[in-house]
């Protein structure tokens, strides 16, 4: 299954395998223990396993895969009755104090799951992993088989996660890149989840070759994003959006805190002229809960910022970092202030991830966080149910315990219906992608189609069904005209028929889980030609994991590795 909107020439191959999950397993040739990839082919369960003696060996343990994926399911279920833990499963985390990686023991207490560890060097830990074990376990059922990029940038070798780069052993290609083209900042934010150092700014010349290597590896993007540091903060920042801002690539996103947006009209007028969309971290309403988060209060910089954007009419997408106890009280406002704007297309909400800077200074709880079934009981809860808890689904995209999204159609009088409301996603998984808005995909034209055959049939029991239904039609005649749109036309088209809200929990030294690594999308392309997975390169090539004085793994690499401008 394709996982964006992206149409490549020649297209991107699927994984000739559906990647499951982990389980610790020994070698069958040497009995060497390790941990194996459960994957799913041709309707039978495969191990396979990198041996650190015979290389890499699978072996068939299934030849059931879905009465195997039931049983698997069936571990979630907890004994009536039972006090203490339950051992759901078992995977591969990191010790929270010297990072090593060691085995977890995934169990689930009072409805909630936790990674159980004992590191040999500095003994035993545990974190709040899901506040709703039910949502986890479920999330299993949603595993898709990934994509493959034109082209692997290593060569599997060792074993995740000291070859990534991408390695021909990672199970999904790169759905959002994002490139970091200065580690310069105008803010000094507690929560940061990188180490700024204020030092160095990408050359033009070099942000040009990291975007051939992207098209050379995908083909097309939907999307790139640049971020840093602050963006903003680079001299010659409109030069880089201009670089990316080419056929193979649907969107150019700018990912800011909104200062410079809010204070140099001229400098959001350019981004209107160039079509380049906007990332706005908005974390909150109020000075206090800016000041914890970002260190200075920021209101009226982020109204400038809201302002100018609606004025422009600039594409945006809202991002809010979600933290237990400063401003989990607010993410029902963000989303009535999210649905209030036809320029908004997307809401991410991140579950704080204790990594980076912030990683050792903010002051944090690992069994006492926010994930993404908290966060969505807020959305519920502060929204009076608008969009509800039942509205969300794993995306299938990534590892299905990553990030999980609602599409909200848009009716004629401008509001806003969440597709769960009407759509059995359990049916139509297609129609679940790693989009800010629904791609314009055959795909998704075939599933519309069948859609709006079901809602019609049962049109008078759906609150709205009728307007629904007219906004169905809508949405399937002008994101699928009879002439045909190119790739960067049928998107702008797509983002005026829905909008989405993804929860997307980056991981840190508490939560990290290397099966979710495995299926990683969200990728950070490197000066050296390396497509790095987010987490991976969060927790073991910043050198920041535990805080600015953290050393990096053994086999990472820093940021800005080759020369640049400085």
């Amino acid at each position: 299954m394709d996982c964006t909107s992206c149409d490549t020439t020649p297209p991107r191959p699927d994984r000739p395998h559906t990647f499951f999950a982990h389980a610790p397993d020994t070698c069958r040739t040497c009995n060497t223990p390790g941990e194996a990839r459960v994957v799913i082919r041709d309707g039978k369960v495969v191990h396979l396993l990198r041996c650190t003696v015979c290389g890499p060996v699978e072996w068939e343990v299934s030849n059931d895969a879905a009465a195997y994926v039931r049983s698997f399911l069936a571990r979630g279920v907890v004994p009536e009755g039972l006090v203490g833990d339950h051992s759901f499963k078992h995977t591969t985390s990191t010790c929270p104090k010297c990072l090593a990686l060691v085995a977890a023991d995934v169990v689930i207490r009072k409805g909630q799951v936790y990674f159980l560890k004992d590191c040999a060097k500095c003994g035993p830990s545990e974190a709040l992993v899901s506040e709703d074990a039910n949502y986890y376990v479920k999330a299993y059922a949603f595993a898709r088989a990934g994509t493959q990029p034109l082209k692997f940038r290593n060569t599997a070798e060792h074993g995740c996660p000291t070859d990534c780069g991408t390695c021909d052993d990672h199970e999904q290609h790169t759905c959002l890149p994002i490139v970091e083209v200065t580690d310069h900042c105008n803010l000094e934010c507690p929560i940061c989840i990188v180490d700024n150092h204020n030092s160095k700014h990408m050359e033009p010349a070099t942000f040009a070759k990291i975007v051939d290597g992207l098209i050379e590896a995908e083909g097309v993007c939907e999307s790139i994003a640049l971020s840093g540091g602050e963006p903003t903060s680079h001299p010659k920042i409109l030069e880089l959006l201009a670089i990316a801002s080419r056929p193979e690539i649907g969107r150019v996103v700018l990912i800011t805190n909104g200062i410079r947006l809010g204070k140099d009209r001229a400098f959001a007028q350019a981004l209107k002229d160039m079509g380049i969309y906007v990332g706005l971290q908005l974390d909150g309403f109020t000075a206090e809960v800016h000041t914890k988060i970002r260190g200075k209060d920021l209101v009226s910089e982020k109204n400038a910022a809201l302002a100018i954007l609606a004025e422009l009419d600039i594409p945006t997408q809202l991002i809010f970092v979600a933290t237990r106890g400063v401003n989990d009280h607010q993410i029902g406002q963000v989303v009535e202030l999210f649905l209030s704007g036809s320029h908004f297309l997307s809401l991410n909400f991140q579950p704080v991830a204790y990594t980076g800077h912030g990683g050792g200074t903010f002051v944090h709880d690992p069994n006492d966080r926010l994930t993404i079934p908290g966060v969505i009981r807020h959305i519920d809860q502060q929204t009076g149910g608008k969009v509800g808890y039942t509205d969300f689904f794993p995306l299938p995209c990534s590892h299905p315990q990553c990030v999980s999204l609602t599409y909200l159609l848009r009716l004629e009088d401008g509001t806003s219906v969440p597709f769960a409301r009407f759509v059995d996603f359990e049916k139509h998984a297609t129609l679940l992608r790693s989009s800010a808005t629904l791609p314009p995909t055959p795909e998704v034209e075939d599933a519309l189609a069948d859609v709006i055959h079901e809602v019609f049939a049962r049109q008078d029991e759906i609150p709205r069904g009728a307007e629904i239904l007219r906004a169905l039609r809508r949405s399937l005649d002008e994101m699928f005209p009879a002439k045909p749109l190119t790739t960067r036309e049928a998107l702008r088209v797509s983002e005026r028929q829905s909008k989405s809200i993804f929860l997307h929990h980056y991981m840190d030294r508490h939560d990290f889980d290397l099966e979710r690594l495995r299926k990683c999308c969200h990728h950070y392309p490197q000066i050296d030609g390396k497509i790095m997975p987010a987490c991976g390169f969060n927790m073991f090539h910043r050198g920041a994991a535990q805080g600015p004085e953290t050393p990096r793994a053994k086999f990472g690499r820093a940021p800005f590795s080759l020369p640049v401008i400085s």
